[in-house]
């Protein structure tokens, strides 16, 4: 008896639509990447958290030089007034104004404060494009640091962006502008994260990261605000080149320094390249590098595509390539057991039986 696998004919009408569907799909992608949204800052009232340093300081300088009416905020009054300065120098008119505000921006009552301070010193022009730059991180190991470190970990990562966000749309609702833009800035800690960030990375989650399924704050709000036509985004550098990364390796641990041996600092300057990019391409997570791009489709949810095609390319390689990573970082943890438990002998947290 001749036995034979039955055979599968796909029709060829289903044939011809599935493939002119990828090719649409692939084509569609190939033209997100092409085509870029033009980015006018002119005469626009740009608001920027933490605009004295680093990547504030440099995108504040490029939105200057873009014709931009320009409030940077933070709280150190020196830097303040030497950022002010010296984003003057890149003023492509005479009649734009630059404006420093001194402010602690932890608390919703002083971020109105400063927020609505702005705005009288802008002529009363409520901000058109808010960015918010501002935080800090102090890395450390979970058992060792006090109260007073974590509760400010959290306030200097995620409290002090959601206030100025929750004002800011607030403002732009009641005056009706159309077309606002609030841009969060995270981490790629906010994907991920590992030994020095206990006190850093849960607020930086907050502002992306995922529950059990959850979207928090900027996938949160990303819809929420399409009631109101205000464009959210969250930009996802890695390390930055900047005052506060000098600060941060001070108390870092040796063990997350090892781990961060392959990350390469960028500039502010590249930082703010990426950025505008993303923001030209209409991207709602910005990265910098493919390490992050990785993570970043890894914890997608139901956040937009950035590139159909592109993403599910990394998808496939994220599901290979990121629990290698993990695996790689959890090797090296576990080899620092030895010389971490000399440490804690040291501090009185292990007490020889």
């Amino acid at each position: 008896m001749n036995m034979s696998m039955p055979s599968f004919v796909i029709h060829p009408v289903v044939s011809a639509t599935f493939t002119a569907a990828v090719g649409a799909a692939i084509l569609w992608s190939l033209m997100s990447w092409i085509w870029k949204k033009k980015l006018d800052f002119h005469g626009k009232h740009c608001y920027v958290t933490g605009g004295s340093s680093g990547l504030g300081l440099a995108l504040s300088e490029y939105l200057a030089r873009q014709g931009a009416h320009v409030t940077i905020v933070a709280r150190d009054t020196k830097k303040l007034v030497e950022a002010q300065a010296q984003i003057n120098t890149h003023r492509t008119s005479e009649s734009q104004r630059i404006v420093a505000i001194s402010a602690d921006l932890t608390s919703q009552a002083t971020s109105r404060e400063a927020y609505h301070d702005a705005i009288k010193q802008q002529h009363g022009q409520v901000p058109d494009n808010v960015f918010l730059c501002a935080g800090h991180a102090k890395p450390g190991f979970f058992v060792e640091v006090d109260e007073k470190d974590l509760r400010s970990g959290l306030d200097g990562t995620y409290w002090v962006s959601a206030w100025t966000a929750q004002i800011a749309a607030k403002s732009m609702i009641s005056v009706g502008l159309k077309g606002g833009r609030i841009v969060f800035v995270a981490s790629l800690l906010a994907l991920t994260s590992f030994v020095g960030y206990a006190g850093y990375a849960p607020g930086k989650h907050a502002l992306k990261g995922k529950s059990f399924g959850i979207p928090c704050l900027a996938d949160t709000l990303r819809s929420e605000f399409q009631l109101y036509n205000i464009n959210v985004h969250l930009y996802l550098p890695a390390g930055i080149l900047s005052p506060n990364y000098e600060v941060e390796n001070r108390t870092k641990p040796d063990i997350t320094k090892k781990i961060e041996e392959g990350d390469t600092p960028m500039t502010p300057e590249e930082c703010v390249k990426c950025l505008m990019t993303g923001l030209q391409r209409g991207y709602f997570q910005i990265t910098n590098d493919l390490v992050t791009d990785l993570l970043r489709v890894a914890s997608r949810g139901n956040a937009p595509w950035n590139n159909m095609f592109w993403d599910s390319c990394l998808t496939v390689i994220a599901a290979i390539g990121v629990p290698i990573w993990r695996r790689i970082i959890d090797f090296q943890v576990k080899g620092h057991r030895a010389e971490h438990a000399k440490r804690m002998k040291q501090a009185g947290l292990i007490v020889d039986q």
